[in-house]
Formats: structure tokens, C-alpha cells, sequence
């Protein structure tokens, strides 16, 4: 019944939403992730790629943006009424298929149209020793777990192993701000497809996450080696990027029986400001 589950969708995220405030403010937001047993956990990778999810500023209910880490759009998600849980995924400008998102109140799966091997997953709630997650399994046979808490997207081999148990994380999402859809997500691209991060995502950005966490960040997460500007758009830090390099005017002082030079490196202004003009010896 498509028109029961948008609607119930929406008060799910709702009491989610007001669930994930009430328990941050009580500093409870470690029982999320409550766990009988420890696994052992592999870190994300200090060099992962960014990606942002947001709603689309003139038609919020219906489409939803996916820019990469400088700002380019790279994916659109939509679908066709409010009242519809069935989103498409397309790639931007192309507009080629990619996937179909069903993100109900009942069901929640994923149907793949670009990749072999790969059609339909189904997104399920997974609770045990281990926590609660939702979890889906890929071609390779190795089972993907979201959790609530740290949204951390972790492969899982030797699953309810106890201490035996690996999870590796691959991926990680971060409400840029509060009570509204601005999702920063960071993927391990070299031990998993975006596309399948991105899309697996969503659905629990609607079902699992909600909107409610305190966000003390400015901006997205530095990531080592990145063109990433803290605190900008993504329109902003594209502008940025697409921008020349300034020049570097090195500065050379002599004095005694050495030399001492000095680099000084403007940096680059953005819509959100600018930082100052640093000197390195």
C-alpha cells in the first residue's frame, strides 16, 4: 500500500528524529549502538571520498542531490509524488538509470539497473548480540551492516562470532545540520562501489537515522589530500575549485652567514570567507 507507507515514513523519521535529540541531550546517544559482545572493528580508511546528499532547494519532496567532494553533482534521486516511496537514482547530467530505491515503511530494498550480478537487494533490520543494524548482502557473499549511531556502513565477516566477529568499516555519513536532509557521506571507494553506498544510504537516512543529531561541525571532514573547503557549499567550494591557483610569492632574507626564505601562500576566498595569508619558513 504505497500510500499508507510515504506517510508512514514520515512520522517514522519524525519519532526518530525527536528520539536522536532527546537522547543526545541526555548524553544516552551511546545506547544506540548498544552491543552484548565486542567485534573487532577495522577503521575507515584516512583517505575516503566525500559525497553530500541534499534536498533539492526548489523541489524539496521530490528530488534529492548528490554532489562530490568539490562541489560537481554526480547523482540525482527522485520520484514521482510525495506520496510515492519508490525513488529513482540517476546519473547527472546523463541521466542514466542506476537504481530503484524503494524506501517504505514495510519494505525496503534496492533494484540495481547497471550492474551485473547485482539486481535486487532487500534492506533488513538485523538485530542481535551484536546491535541493532540494517544489512544487505552483495554478490561477493559478505554481509554490509548500517549502524544507528555512528553510521558507519561495516563489512562483516564471521558474523555473530562473538570476539571472533570482523567489521570492517567502509563508509561513514554525517548530519551536516540538524533537522534538515544535508548528509555528508564518506566511502571507501577501493573496498566498495559508491553507488551501492549512496543508494543503501538514503534508505536509511528516511528509515534509520532521522534528522536529530547535534551537529557541532561547521563543515564536511578534512580529508587528507582534498580540495575540500570547510564550511562551503558545495555550489561554493565548485566555484572555488574551478578558480586559478594563486600565485606564491616567496620572500628571501638575507642576513649573516646564511639566508633565510619564506613562502607565503594565499588562500583562496570563498562565499563563506576566507582564511589569512599564511608565511611557512
Amino acid at each position: 500500500m504505497p500510500f499508507v507507507e510515504s506517510p508512514g515514513v514520515y512520522a517514522w523519521s519524525a519519532g526518530i528524529t525527536l528520539n536522536t535529540y532527546i537522547m543526545q541531550h541526555l548524553w544516552l546517544e551511546n545506547l544506540m549502538d548498544i552491543h552484548l559482545y565486542q567485534a573487532n572493528v577495522l577503521p575507515l580508511t584516512e583517505t575516503p571520498n566525500a559525497y553530500f546528499v541534499r534536498r533539492d532547494r526548489f523541489d524539496r519532496q521530490r528530488k534529492v542531490n548528490v554532489f562530490a567532494g568539490d562541489g560537481t553533482k554526480v547523482y540525482t534521486i527522485e520520484r514521482k509524488s510525495a506520496l510515492n516511496p519508490v525513488w529513482m537514482m540517476y546519473t547527472f547530467p546523463q541521466r542514466r538509470e542506476v537504481a530503484t530505491i524503494r524506501a517504505g515503511l514495510f519494505m525496503r530494498a534496492v533494484d540495481w539497473h547497471n550492474k551485473a550480478g547485482l539486481e535486487h537487494r532487500a534492506i533488513t533490520n538485523d538485530s542481535g548480540l551484536a546491535g541493532r543494524y540494517r544489512s544487505f548482502y552483495l554478490s561477493d557473499g559478505a554481509k554490509y551492516s548500517w549502524t544507528r549511531g555512528t553510521k558507519c556502513l561495516e563489512k562483516v565477516i564471521n558474523p555473530n562470532g562473538g570476539t571472533e566477529e570482523m567489521r570492517s568499516r567502509i563508509a561513514k555519513v554525517k548530519l551536516l545540520r540538524q533537522f534538515k536532509m544535508d548528509f555528508e557521506v564518506l566511502v571507501d571507494e577501493a573496498q566498495i562501489d559508491r553507488e551501492v553506498v549512496l543508494a543503501t544510504a538514503f534508505i536509511s537516512m528516511l528509515t534509520q537515522w532521522g534528522y536529530g543529531d547535534i551537529t557541532e561541525t561547521t563543515g564536511p571532514t578534512f580529508v587528507g589530500g582534498s580540495k575540500q573547503l570547510a564550511g562551503a557549499t558545495p555550489e561554493a567550494v565548485s566555484l572555488a575549485v574551478a578558480a586559478p591557483e594563486p600565485a606564491k610569492v616567496v620572500l628571501v632574507i638575507e642576513g649573516g652567514d646564511a639566508d633565510t626564505e619564506y613562502t607565503i601562500e594565499p588562500v583562496l576566498r570563498t562565499a563563506t570567507g576566507s582564511a589569512p595569508v599564511t608565511a611557512v619558513s
